[in-house]
């Protein structure tokens, strides 16, 4: 009876070596196979890998954004993937990307592969040792393929603008809306601020940056803030509250040789521009660049037109000043 016994367990090993091939090999391949995203109309997600994040626009744009880029001048996208506060990550990428991705997912097993017109890595640069990713050409980017090939048309004739007088001088309100018009054809809403003050602000309700450049680039005041959204109700695209700009507390630090600064200062000061101070010249950086508060962003687009920079990078660290480095 033992031997038989014996044997009926020899017989039982080949059949337990068989299942457990097959267990492995299914998960093998769930492990390693490729990832299909494909997203419906109107889907924005961002794609937690990983050694990438990938924002993906419905089927039109996934932008890939490597973990060693750095979101500010202390944190790299990996150390917020690291923290897996997967809301926060989402919420910082929000706050680099001109268009809003409304949820994330985490896939850290196979190959992603996105089924999407156009793949492209986001814009970055190097500062020192470090990789920033370039705003100022994520804009771009976005403009020449996913505001066009999505046909988001921002028709002048159908935003609406408040134009908010908050600097005293009476009538401004309407001055401003009337310029706007007449320059851009956009329609406007007049009245005073509840309170009269120097900075001025502009809230984003409904348009893209690059819609409210064309506004404030026709206005005469230079230190317009991003607002967060007012708790106010309004119909308006934009909000636009102009400040006296009279006492401004705003810095502009030039990092650049000393021909190269007086150039600069004098262009800025032609501009209306003060509170200039000079920097030694940064070595490590190879190109000129502006770098901003995110709240400062039309400021520093102003500056960056007068002076014929093109690149722009946000750094948090800055608080009402503008960082300039010039080559």
């Amino acid at each position: 009876m033992a031997t038989k016994k014996k044997k009926k367990k020899k017989g039982r090993a080949p059949v337990l070596v068989i299942v457990l091939a097959i267990i492995l090999a299914i998960i093998l391949y769930f492990n390693f196979r490729g990832n299909n995203i494909k997203l419906s109309k109107d889907e924005r997600v961002l794609i937690i890998g990983k050694q990438n994040l990938y924002a993906v626009y419905e089927d039109k744009l996934a932008v890939k954004i490597p973990f060693e880029l750095y979101i500010d001048s202390d944190e790299t996208v990996e150390d917020l993937v690291d923290s897996q506060n997967y809301e926060n990550v989402l919420e910082k990428i929000n706050s680099v990307v001109p268009e809003k991705l409304t949820r994330y997912t985490v896939i850290k097993s196979g190959e992603i592969k996105l089924d999407v017109e156009n793949a492209r890595n986001i814009p970055e640069t190097n500062i020192g040792d470090r990789r920033y990713i370039l705003t100022s050409s994520v804009y771009a980017m976005f403009k020449d393929l996913y505001h066009e090939k999505n046909t988001v048309d921002e028709l002048n004739e159908n935003i609406l603008v408040d134009v908010l007088n908050a600097n005293g001088i009476g009538g401004y309100a309407r001055k401003t809306g009337e310029l706007i018009k007449t320059t851009l054809g956009m329609k406007y809403n007049a009245a005073n601020y509840e309170t009269t003050q120097d900075q001025s602000y502009v809230v984003l309700n409904d348009i893209s940056k690059e819609k409210a450049a064309e506004i404030l680039d026709k206005l005469p005041e230079k230190y317009f803030k991003i607002k967060n959204k007012s708790s106010i109700p309004t119909l308006a695209n934009i909000v636009v509250i102009i400040g006296s700009e009279k006492q401004i507390n705003f810095k502009i630090d030039i990092y650049a040789n000393q021909e190269k600064l007086k150039d600069a200062s004098e262009k800025l000061k032609k501009a209306g521009y003060g509170s200039i101070t000079s920097q030694p010249e940064k070595e490590d950086t190879e190109q000129s660049i502006i770098e901003y508060n995110k709240e400062d962003y039309f400021v520093a687009q102003k500056i960056a037109k007068v002076l014929g920079i093109t690149d722009m990078v946000e750094n948090s660290d800055l608080e009402n000043k503008i960082g300039i480095t010039i080559k």
